[in-house]
């Protein structure tokens, strides 16, 4: 009888990548060659049986994990198996990308991390490919709903509560308001913080560390959701009035000086400054809202949140930036309101900046 081949070709690959090796360098530790491993990772050929004991100790798993015998994945095996997704996605494209996200979903079909993941990537390819068909970009927002829609249906308290928000904010966007309203109305309206009960607990057991990574959450969470808070408020739509307008973004720019976080309130002050007819400190406005998006990641304030913050992959926030540069100059570009700036000095400098940039 013919034997079925083992294949963990894409086992290798996605660990390799997940914890910053090339092939040189894991080939290096197992004293092999470099085609060797790339012959592993495509299926050509199979390691050594005397190799898969130092191959897994190289990947940092087990033979289970490099068979794929789990049956979920930990948060942080996700984050890295994502991670290591998105940034391949920027050289091999949104097929490659697609098709090892399948694989993933396939090879841990009950891991729930791994789907609320999975939809933010589709997220993230939107980001990373604004030139993508629209075919792409429907098959992309179709799948992250499903997905959440599965998130949901397990009830994970970890991530049921995100997934019912993104859910509602999908059925805005669509314009389906009594799915949204119907959504909202599933979650507390007032939901209560065991963050100090949590903390106190860990400093009766000694164990300091997880005290403050548990703070430190927390304070990252709060912080983010005021400045969320804060950029509804800068909505023209709902403080008509520059001075209002004008105040909100002074907070939100205090606020994001004082967490290390990026300040977006620029074009809120512009806006406001433009409606009282300063013109140049309008344009002063958007100059530092250009060269925020055009200058590298802002991280938080390390005294602050530091070590538990991790970095993130200045690759994802240049995607980012980049999109909200292309938003941006179209509005510029459309928007009666901005033509009395386009002859400020100031302004069509960081404009011909903005546009250099794309």
């Amino acid at each position: 009888m013919e034997s079925t081949p083992i294949k963990i070709g894409a086992t290798i690959a996605a660990l390799r990548r997940a914890r910053g090796l090339t092939q040189e360098q894991l080939a290096e530790q197992l004293g092999v060659s470099a085609p060797a491993v790339s012959k592993w990772e495509t299926g050509s050929s199979c390691p050594d049986i005397t190799l898969l004991c130092p191959l897994a100790r190289a990947l940092g798993t087990t033979l289970d994990g490099l068979f794929q015998f789990e049956e979920t994945l930990s948060d942080q095996e996700v984050a890295a198996q994502i991670n290591a997704l998105l940034q391949s996605a920027q050289t091999t494209g949104p097929q490659a990308a697609e098709t090892e996200l399948d694989a993933l979903l396939r090879r841990y079909p009950n891991c729930t991390a791994l789907k609320f993941n999975a939809a933010a990537a589709c997220d993230a390819f939107q980001m990373f490919f604004p030139a993508a068909a629209q075919e792409d970009k429907n098959r992309w927002r179709t799948r992250k709903q499903a997905l959440l829609e599965d998130v949901r249906a397990t009830g994970s308290a970890a991530y049921w509560q995100s997934a019912t928000i993104q859910l509602a904010s999908l059925a805005v966007l669509e314009n389906q308001l009594e799915k949204a309203a119907a959504l909202l109305g599933e979650l507390p309206e007032h939901p209560g913080s065991a963050t100090g009960v949590w903390v106190q607990y860990y400093l009766k057991k000694g164990e300091t560390d997880k005290a403050l990574e548990t703070a430190q959450k927390q304070l990252y969470f709060l912080s983010s959701q005021i400045q969320t808070c804060l950029v509804l408020l800068m909505d023209p739509r709902l403080r008509p009035q520059p001075q209002q307008l004008l105040k909100a973004g002074q907070t939100s720019r205090a606020l994001a000086q004082a967490f290390g976080q990026p300040d977006m309130s620029s074009g809120a002050l512009m806006e406001a400054y433009l409606r009282m007819g300063r013109m140049d400190e309008a344009a002063e406005c958007f100059a530092e809202y250009v060269d925020t998006l055009i200058g590298p990641m802002i991280q938080p304030d390390a005294d602050l949140f530091f070590p538990w913050y991790k970095p993130q992959e200045p690759k994802i926030w240049e995607a980012t930036a980049h999109q909200m540069r292309q938003l941006s100059l179209t509005a510029i570009q459309e928007d009666e309101k901005y033509r009395p700036l386009l002859e400020h000095p100031v302004f069509a400098a960081a404009l011909e900046k903005l546009k250099s940039s794309l």
